[in-house]
C-alpha cells in the first residue's frame, strides 16, 4: 500500500512538473527586463542628442521611447523592433551609424516593457507587438511628418515589423533579422524532448487564453508576400537552433520581389543580432539607402546580387561568400 503510494506521488509530482515547467519557462522568457525611470546613462554616452517621446496604441495604451533626429527634417527614419524579453535599450548600438548616415531613429519599447503601459507578462510574440509598431509608424508619419520610414527587427520583433509591414503601407523598408515562419513552429522547434507535444499545445492554449490573443495572428508566413512591392531583406544565423534555416528559407521562399536574404554562417540566434547585425550596419544601411533614398553610397553592391536574388524552384543555392576581417562568413542565398 505504502509503495503504491509511492508511486501515485511520484507520478503526479511527475505529470505536474511536466505540466507546469513549460508554463514557468514561458513566463521566464517573455518576461521584460526592468527598466529604471530616469535611467538614460547609455543615451547620454552616445552623445547624440534625443527626445523621450510617447505616442498612443489603437487599443488605448502608451508607448515611450527615444527619437534621435537627423539633421534634416526631411530625412528618413528608422524603427527598431527589440526581440522577446528586450527594450528600447537593444537598439542603441545601431544608432550612431545610422544617425551618421543622415536617418532618423526611433527606439521604443513594447507595451508592458521599458516604461511602456501594459502587462509585464503579456507578451503576445508579434500579434500586439505589431500593433506598438503600426503606433510607432503612425506616430513618425503624422506627428513628426516623416514619411520615408524603414524598420528593423530582430526575432519577435522581425516577426512584428513582418506583420505590421503587410498591412502598413507607411513602412517602405524591411529588415528581418532571424524571423519565424509561425508561431507554432518557433514552440514545436524549442520544445524540450521529454515535454509531450499535447503539453506544449496546452500551454499555447492557456498563453493564448492569459494574453488575449490567438496564434492565428502570429504567422509572418501567409503576409511576407504583401510587403513586396517595397524591398524586405531577411538576414539569418546559419547556426540558429532557435529558429531553423528551413523557417528562414521558407519566408523567403514565400516573399515577393523585391527581396534579399543574407546567411550568416557561424552565426547562432542571439549572435546574429549582436555583435553581427553591428558588424553588418555598414551594409544595412546600404540596403536602407536604396530602399528609401533611391541612391547608394558605395560603388557596388557589397555582395554583389543586386535587389533580388531570387531564383525560382531550385533549392537553396549560395551565390557569393566571403570571410570579412571579424570572422563572420556571410553567404548570400537564393531560390
Amino acid at each position: 500500500m505504502l509503495g503504491s503510494r509511492i508511486i501515485s506521488t511520484i507520478l503526479l509530482s511527475t505529470s505536474l512538473l511536466a505540466v507546469s515547467s513549460p508554463l514557468v519557462g514561458e513566463l521566464a522568457a517573455t518576461i521584460p527586463p526592468i527598466f529604471l525611470y530616469g535611467f538614460s546613462s547609455q543615451t547620454d554616452a552616445l552623445g547624440i542628442p534625443y527626445e523621450e517621446v510617447t505616442f498612443p496604441t489603437t487599443d488605448g495604451l502608451i508607448l515611450r521611447g527615444w527619437l534621435f533626429p537627423a539633421g534634416k527634417q526631411d530625412a528618413p527614419a528608422i524603427i527598431y523592433a527589440p526581440a522577446t524579453s528586450r527594450d528600447q535599450r537593444s537598439g542603441l548600438s545601431l544608432v550612431r551609424p545610422l544617425h551618421e548616415a543622415g536617418y532618423h531613429v526611433l527606439l521604443f519599447s513594447y507595451r508592458g516593457h521599458g516604461r511602456s503601459d501594459g502587462n509585464r507578462t503579456g507578451f503576445t510574440y508579434g500579434a500586439k507587438e505589431s500593433k506598438d509598431v503600426d503606433a510607432a509608424v503612425s506616430y513618425l508619419h503624422d506627428a513628426r511628418d516623416i514619411h520615408r520610414i524603414g524598420a528593423i527587427g530582430h526575432s519577435a520583433g522581425a516577426a512584428s515589423i513582418i506583420i505590421s509591414a503587410a498591412r502598413n503601407r507607411h513602412i517602405g523598408a524591411v529588415v528581418a533579422v532571424a524571423p519565424f515562419a509561425t508561431l507554432e513552429e518557433v514552440w514545436e522547434t524549442n520544445r524540450p524532448a521529454l515535454i509531450p507535444k499535447f503539453v506544449l499545445d496546452l500551454t499555447m492554449r492557456f498563453s493564448e487564453f492569459r494574453k488575449g490573443f490567438c496564434r492565428c495572428d502570429v504567422r509572418p508566413q501567409d503576409l511576407i508576400a504583401r510587403i513586396s512591392p517595397r524591398p524586405l531583406l531577411l538576414v539569418h544565423g546559419s547556426d540558429d537552433r532557435r529558429i531553423t534555416q528551413e523557417q528562414a528559407y521558407h519566408l523567403f521562399a514565400l516573399a515577393e520581389r523585391p527581396k534579399q536574404m543574407w546567411l550568416v554562417e557561424g552565426a547562432n540566434h542571439s549572435e546574429v543580432r549582436n555583435p553581427v547585425l553591428d558588424e553588418l550596419i555598414p551594409e544595412i544601411i546600404e540596403f536602407l539607402d536604396e530602399s528609401l533614398i533611391g541612391g547608394s553610397r558605395l560603388a557596388v553592391d557589397p555582395f554583389g546580387v543586386g535587389e533580388d536574388i531570387a531564383v525560382e524552384n531550385q533549392a537553396p543555392q549560395q551565390h557569393l561568400a566571403t570571410l570579412d576581417a571579424r570572422g563572420w562568413q556571410r553567404s548570400t542565398v537564393g531560390f
